[in-house]
C-alpha cells in the first residue's frame, strides 16, 4: 500500500472529472488537497481516500511535517499549489512544480502531454492553444497516462448520498456559466424550452442552491440535461443522466461522453477558443435546430 497525495483545489467539474483516478489507487491511502467549496462533492465513502484538506487551511498549519508520500500528483499550477510542494515530503512527484534554479513553474517529463498545452506550456502559448484544440485525448485519458495507467472508461466517482430518480420527461437546463467564460453562455436556452414544452416535456432550469448536494438532487431527477461545458455536465455524468453539452470555447474532445452525451460544437470553436472575453460569433453559430437534432439522437425520436 502506498500513500498518495492528490492536489487537485478548482474549479469543482475538474475535481470531478479527476476522481476517475481513485480506481487507480484502491488498496492504497489518498490524501486529497482541494478548495474548501470541493469537499462535499467528493467521495468520502470511498476506503482509499483517508483524508480530505482544504486549501485555504493549509496557510496557517502543516498536516504533512510528519508524512512521507510515496507519490504527489500535483495537478494545479497555480501559485498556492505549488508553494505547498515546499511542505510535502515525498519519493515522487508527477506534475507542476517550481524548478529550483529558475524558481519558474514547470513540470515533469511524465505529465508533459498535458501540461504542454497549459498556461504553463514550454511552447509559446499560440503553439499550445493550437496542440490542446487539435488533441484527442480526454483529460483522463491523461491523467491516467501519467500514471502509467490506460483509461478504459472508468466512472466519477462523487457523493453517493444521492440515488438519481430520472423522470423521462423531466429535462433540466443549465444556462449558467462562471464569469470567466461569458461565451459558454448559450442565448438559445430559453427558446429551446418553449419548443421542448410544446413537444409535451417539463423543463426546469437550475439555480443557485445552498449546498451541492441539493444541486446533485436537482440534475438527479431529471431525463435529460441540457447545459455548456459547465459543473453540471460532470454531474450529469456521474450520475449516468443522458446529457447535450454545447461547446462554445473549451475542448469537446477533453471530455469523455461514457455513450451518454451528445456534443454540439460550434463551427466557430477556434475562434473563441480558451477566450475570457465574449466571442458572439461562437455562441450564435449553435442553432436551435442543431441542439434539437442532438435531442433527438439521445432521446432516440
Amino acid at each position: 500500500m502506498e500513500k498518495v497525495l492528490i492536489i487537485k483545489t478548482a474549479a469543482t467539474g475538474d475535481v470531478v472529472r479527476t476522481t476517475t483516478l481513485l480506481h487507480c489507487f484502491k488498496e492504497d491511502e489518498i490524501w486529497w488537497i482541494t478548495a474548501r467549496m470541493n469537499i462535499d462533492i467528493l467521495p468520502k465513502q470511498q476506503a482509499c481516500l483517508k483524508n480530505i484538506i482544504a486549501i485555504e487551511d493549509l496557510a496557517t498549519t502543516n498536516p504533512f511535517k510528519n508524512d512521507i508520500f510515496d507519490l504527489v500528483l500535483s495537478l494545479d499550477d497555480d501559485k498556492e499549489s505549488i508553494d505547498l510542494l515546499e511542505k510535502i515530503n515525498y519519493v515522487k512527484l508527477i506534475g507542476a512544480f517550481r524548478d529550483k534554479n529558475t524558481h519558474k513553474i514547470t513540470y515533469t517529463e511524465d505529465s508533459k502531454h498535458w501540461f504542454d498545452l497549459s498556461l504553463i506550456s514550454h511552447y509559446p502559448k499560440d503553439v499550445a492553444d493550437k496542440m490542446k484544440f487539435e488533441g484527442k485525448l480526454s483529460v483522463q485519458a491523461h491523467l491516467f497516462k501519467m500514471i502509467g495507467e490506460t483509461f478504459t472508461n472508468q466512472e466519477y466517482l462523487i457523493y453517493e448520498g444521492v440515488k438519481p430518480t430520472p423522470n423521462k420527461k423531466l429535462i433540466g437546463i443549465e444556462a449558467r456559466s462562471g464569469e470567466r467564460w461569458p461565451t459558454k453562455r448559450w442565448n438559445g436556452y430559453e427558446e429551446f424550452a418553449v419548443k421542448l414544452k410544446k413537444e409535451g416535456f417539463e423543463v426546469v432550469f437550475f439555480e443557485q442552491r445552498d449546498n451541492i448536494h441539493d444541486y446533485i438532487k436537482d440534475i438527479s431527477m431529471c431525463g435529460c440535461v441540457i447545459c455548456g461545458d459547465t459543473l453540471a455536465m460532470h454531474i450529469a455524468l456521474a450520475l449516468k443522466i443522458p446529457t447535450i453539452a454545447l461547446f462554445t470555447c473549451t475542448s469537446a474532445n477533453e471530455i469523455h461522453d461514457y455513450s451518454i452525451m451528445e456534443k454540439v460544437v460550434s463551427p466557430y470553436l477556434w475562434d473563441a477558443f480558451f477566450k475570457t472575453t465574449y466571442v458572439a460569433k461562437a455562441v450564435e453559430a449553435i442553432t436551435q435546430e442543431m441542439v434539437w437534432e442532438a435531442f433527438k439522437r439521445i432521446y432516440k425520436l
